[in-house]
């Protein structure tokens, strides 16, 4: 019994489960499997999070297979959408749009997808926001990752 077990945890934990490693509010690293409820650990690194989550996952297995409940199969890998669609704006809201994009120096492009993203990013479920510190990362990171776009001298 202990061996087959053992082997139906070696099965699943080579499978290509999803993993989230995220910081929490205390600034500890916390990792996760998406598919397996309740599968997470924490860590001060992502390695020490990583190698923690590892750990419980074998525990989190052995456990839902001795005791007889389902082990669910990791999610199958999504075909992404391509990336691009058409998008009606009022003209005033283009104008300022541009201008914006002009100010920061990065294409429309850029500037809309950074916007979308942080807005995204605010949302943590329905009706649940994400704290201003996550916003005010993303600000930064898109900020001081933006190429410079090439300027001619006339």
């Amino acid at each position: 019994m202990k061996n087959e077990i053992t082997k139906k945890r070696d099965y699943f934990r080579a499978l290509p489960y999803g993993i989230t490693l995220r910081k929490d509010e205390e600034d500890d690293w916390v990792a996760r499997v998406a598919e397996l409820p309740g599968c997470t650990a924490h860590g001060s690194t992502q390695a020490e999070a990583l190698k923690n989550l590892d750990e419980v996952m074998e525990l989190w297995l052995e456990d839902a297979l001795i005791s007889g409940t389902p082990v669910p199969e990791p999610r199958t890998t999504e075909r992404l959408p391509s990336g691009k669609w058409l998008q009606r704006a009022p003209r005033s809201l283009h104008k300022k749009l541009v201008e914006l994009a002009e100010r920061e120096d990065v294409s429309l492009n850029q500037l809309v997808t950074s916007m979308l993203s942080e807005a995204v990013g605010r949302w943590n479920g329905p009706g649940q926001r994400v704290d201003n510190r996550f916003q005010k990362r993303q600000r930064e990171h898109v900020m001081a990752h933006r190429p410079r776009r090439a300027v001619s001298a006339k």
